[in-house]
């Protein structure tokens, strides 16, 4: 499996695992735990979402000095796509941070 491959499965694994932690926060009846799920999907979806955006750089560089232009754009659009979820995520976090600790 190409390493590159192999993190973007990590990376949709660890998205379905944070998307559990948002399912078990919405159906959940204790307010500390909803929130501690949310706070705890918002850390994974930023980490894994800085470690694809990182991945996809360095790989996207190797395949563009190959000579492989369109898998290279296609890395590209996909670090993209991951740090905006990851912005995204780190936003929804600061938002919970401020709202319940902090506030």
């Amino acid at each position: 499996m190409h390493p590159y491959l192999r993190i973007l499965v990590i990376a949709l694994v660890a998205m379905i695992i944070a998307g559990a932690l948002v399912a078990l926060a919405l159906a959940g009846r204790n307010t500390m735990l909803s929130v501690f799920a949310l706070l705890a999907a918002g850390l994974v979806a930023v980490v894994m979402g800085g470690l694809l955006f990182v991945q996809s750089w360095v790989w996207s560089q190797r395949s563009w000095r190959e000579g492989s232009r369109g898998l290279s754009l296609a890395m590209a659009l996909a670090g993209g796509l991951a740090i905006v979820v990851a912005s995204v995520a780190a936003a929804g976090g600061i938002v919970l941070l401020l709202t319940f600790f902090l506030g």
